[in-house]
């Protein structure tokens, strides 16, 4: 109802923000229809831990006890969500065999890094999360024809997935050949519920999120995940189905905002950085929070383990940087929020009132905000005079309320 009464508001004031508004309606009722926060939210969201280098352990241990140093208002500890791979490439069975064969986390030698996400869990400031069996399609890789990707599969030793080609690294499309192909739906479906029984037996508990590998995916892999008991689905705001002739995540089938619905699933978007090795510290951290927390929107800093473990970055500077960023989010904003993902998510799809502002004024200032980040949107809606008329609508409002 209220998007009638928005739309005659809009109508009312002159053709040009009219024009605007039917020309780009479904993005600015997206905008408008995507919840708006009462306080600031920063969430950590860290890829990649789980099967591979033997090292992570003593690195996910540092980080819990850095993370535990800090509190919100609300007494709640940071949280860093932790995107969990179950298995890797055994070297020495895939040389014996000939055939791909997986090392998982219930493996022996993985018992210290068991220790050591459960230490964080138990401390509060760790979330798990689902990001697959594999870093990759296990058949793409054994097709490969890189002397490179075959070495890695014989190692001696687990490796780590960041060394191999950024392509093959996109589990749920088969980059064996480019552009890459679908997988059969059947195959999704058998490795969607394969991972989330892995993943069950590991931690007592369905996976309430999946982060898919490298941002590729699609319909099929969405309603298979949410089939095996997946709710959410993190993504970076678009959705990308392929790999393009040059290896590119493309085949871009539509935007995403906070708490839509998908393919039996709702998704949440993280498309801000906390990368120290690549110089995503936390002075460009704390700029997306600032920007994040205008526009009523949570802060999610996609991070990975290589900037802890990576031999080439020191994981101290990486520790020191993240506390940085922690001392600062907090001092700056003192009403900030800490939590996990799903969590938050629940609370945006339900419009909990204690995380989400319902009120329209605010919505519509918000809106105008929203509105005026969009590339091209974004100047037209200035030019046209359509960012003033929201706000003039807001203002109009609160006087009304106000009598």
């Amino acid at each position: 109802m209220f998007e009638i009464i928005f739309a005659a508001l809009v109508t009312a004031f002159t053709g040009a923000p009219l024009a605007v508004f039917v020309r780009y309606r479904t993005t600015i009722l997206a905008n408008w229809r995507e919840p708006v926060l009462r306080h600031p939210v920063l969430i950590v969201e860290s890829d990649d831990w789980g099967a591979g280098p033997s090292r992570q352990a003593q690195s996910l241990t540092r980080i819990a006890d850095t993370l535990a140093e800090f509190k919100d208002c609300t007494g709640h500890p940071p949280v860093m969500t932790l995107a969990l791979v179950l298995a890797v490439a055994d070297g020495p069975e895939i040389r014996r065999s000939g055939d791909y064969r997986r090392r998982t986390l219930t493996h022996p030698s993985y018992e210290t890094l068991r220790q050591a996400i459960a230490y964080g869990v138990g401390k509060g400031v760790f979330a798990l999360q689902l990001h697959g069996m594999e870093h990759y399609w296990p058949a793409a890789l054994m097709a490969s024809d890189d002397e490179e990707v075959q070495k890695w599969l014989r190692a001696d030793m687990p490796q780590a997935t960041e060394s191999l080609p950024s392509p093959l690294q996109s589990r749920w499309t088969d980059a064996s050949v480019l552009p890459s192909k679908d997988h059969a739906p059947e195959a999704v479906r058998r490795a969607a519920a394969e991972e989330v029984k892995l993943y069950n037996t590991l931690f007592g508990t369905l996976p309430e999120v999946a982060v898919p590998t490298t941002f590729v995916w699609n319909d099929t892999v969405e309603a298979a995940w949410a089939e095996a008991g997946v709710n959410l689905v993190v993504t970076p705001g678009v959705r990308k189905q392929c790999r393009d002739a040059q290896g590119r995540p493309s085949c871009q089938d539509k935007r995403i905002h906070n708490a839509e619905r998908g393919r039996g699933i709702h998704y949440i978007v993280r498309d801000d950085y906390f990368e120290p090795m690549l110089g995503h510290t936390a002075d460009s951290a704390l700029a997306a929070l600032e920007r994040k927390t205008r526009c009523g929107r949570p802060c999610l800093l996609e991070t990975h383990r290589a900037n802890f473990i990576d031999a080439s970055y020191s994981g101290e500077q990486a520790l020191q940087e993240l506390a940085r960023l922690l001392r600062l989010s907090l001092q700056r904003h003192p009403t900030l929020r800490f939590t996990s993902t799903e969590r938050l998510a629940r609370a945006l799809i339900a419009r909990d009132e204690q995380w989400v502002d319902i009120r329209p004024v605010r919505r519509l200032q918000v809106l105008a905000l929203r509105l005026d980040n969009i590339p091209r949107l974004g100047k037209l809606a200035r030019f046209s005079g359509i960012s003033a008329v929201l706000r003039a609508t807001a203002t109009i409002i609160n006087r009304l309320k106000r009598g």
